[in-house]
């Protein structure tokens, strides 16, 4: 009786520490699944959970949890017991044969697992895998970037934490949003034109004092296009794009503010051609009459400024700010080009009318549109891209209504509707600029003082 309560309990460990295994290796693929979807890589992703018959429905990885936090601490307990870094990864030297053999001995070990592999996926051996790396994307995706590889390992000690922080704002989800999509803001766009696009295509031509322009300012009413400029250039120009908000470079601790913004230029000199985009720059590069953290702040963002123009690199910074006159004045020589991005002319809201209207609706299953533009602008003096957005949403959402009441009387009817003048002013009526004329003379008056058209 003793021996077989010693087996039954023996089974059971057994069946606990296999059960166990099995829930720890899912969990990686969990973890690498997330990984791989907040990093972008939406395709890879999707194919993971496909292939290992992941539930991501009703599993989802916890909050506060992430490879990156696993990593991390794995690191800081690796340093504390033996005094050094681990290695995570190294290179292998392997030929162009080895590497195609490898590939086909993992098809055909696919192709003779895969039932097993779908009734369960925890009877592969990861072990049998070779991890080969991999020198160029070999997937393209209009939403993902071919991005160039991050070498973390240029920043040693407590410098590697910076260098992640900064790298996760690399942007690698495509904003899909083209010059075209803008319109008006002529001058912003030839001028980014300037200083991105046209240096990639001719460099032999910006040499000397026809190098680009390193710095850039917009400045002006909010809703008229700044950031949607820095989408564009995101989508349009080859570079690695920074994301920058304040919450990124804003730390707690005295000095991290001071050490990310160094890595922050550190990193994108090392994977130039690059653009960083900071967006309101005043909330970080105030006048200096605060307390002592900011004044560190601006001290520092001035003096790698400074750098960036004299770089032989090509580095682009782009920033936006509603509120310039509280930038700090010794900035101003830094930003090359100070652009005021005014309220849309009478044009430009004609055509936003017929982008938002006429273009967009186009395909409705049951709105149409018949508008006069040259009116509507003219009834729109005064507002802003954004505003005008709102009142084509609100026409659209008038016309949904009435669409509505309908189909709730008389469901699977044919119905059309068709969109018309009368129906855009009475939601421009219902819909007001949210800047006043004596707001928008402000940038003017700015304007006509730090411009630098």
């Amino acid at each position: 009786m003793i021996s077989d309560s010693l087996n039954n309990s023996t089974h059971q460990g057994r069946d606990y520490e296999k059960k166990k295994k099995q829930e720890r290796k899912k969990s990686i693929l969990y973890l690498i699944e997330n990984f791989l979807r907040f990093e972008g890589y939406i395709k890879t992703a999707s194919t993971l959970v496909e292939e290992a018959c992941l539930n991501t429905s009703h599993h989802v990885v916890c909050d506060n949890i992430d490879l990156d936090t696993i990593l991390i601490e794995y690191e800081n307990y690796y340093f504390l017991r033996y005094q050094k870094r681990p290695q995570i990864s190294k290179s292998l030297d392997i030929t162009k044969s080895e590497i195609h053999t490898t590939k086909n001995k993992t098809k055909t070990f696919k192709k003779s697992n895969i039932n097993q592999h779908s009734q369960d996926i925890q009877s592969i051996d990861p072990t049998f895998f070779t991890v080969i790396p991999m020198n160029n994307c070999s997937e393209s995706l209009e939403e993902e970037y071919c991005l160039p590889s991050i070498d973390l390992s240029y920043w040693k000690d407590e410098w590697r934490v910076y260098a992640e922080i900064i790298s996760k704002e690399i942007l690698v989800t495509n904003p899909n949003v083209k010059w075209s999509d803008i319109k008006g803001l002529s001058t912003p766009k030839k001028l980014l034109d300037e200083a991105i696009v046209l240096p990639t295509k001719y460099p032999d031509l910006f040499t000397g004092l026809c190098t680009p322009w390193a710095a850039m300012l917009f400045y002006g009413p909010p809703g008229t296009g700044k950031t949607l400029l820095a989408k564009a250039v995101a989508t349009e120009c080859k570079t690695t794009f920074f994301n920058i908000t304040p919450s990124t470079l804003v730390a707690k601790w005295r000095g991290d503010s001071e050490k990310l913004i160094k890595v922050m230029f550190e990193m994108a000199e090392q994977m130039s051609p690059s653009t960083i985009f900071i967006d309101e720059l005043d909330t970080i590069a105030s006048k200096r009459i605060d307390h002592e953290a900011s004044r560190r702040l601006t001290s520092e963002i001035l003096i790698h400024m400074d750098g960036l123009l004299r770089s032989e690199k090509r580095i682009f910074l782009l920033a936006t700010s509603n509120h310039p006159w509280e930038l700090d004045p010794a900035i101003f020589r830094r930003l090359e080009k100070r652009i005021f991005v005014d309220l849309p002319d009478v044009q430009a809201r004609k055509d936003m009318f017929v982008y938002y209207l006429s273009e967009m609706l186009q395909k409705h299953k049951y709105i149409k549109c018949d508008i006069d533009s040259d009116s509507l602008a003219q009834e729109t003096n005064g507002y802003s891209g954004s505003d005008i957005r709102l009142v084509c949403k609100e026409t659209a959402m008038q016309a949904m209504r009435s669409i509505f009441q309908v189909l709730e009387k008389k469901p699977g009817n044919n119905i059309n509707f068709t969109i018309t003048t009368k129906e855009v002013i009475n939601a421009i009526s219902k819909t007001k600029p949210s800047t006043s004329e004596a707001d928008n003379n402000k940038y003017k008056i700015w304007q006509s003082q730090y411009a630098s058209c």
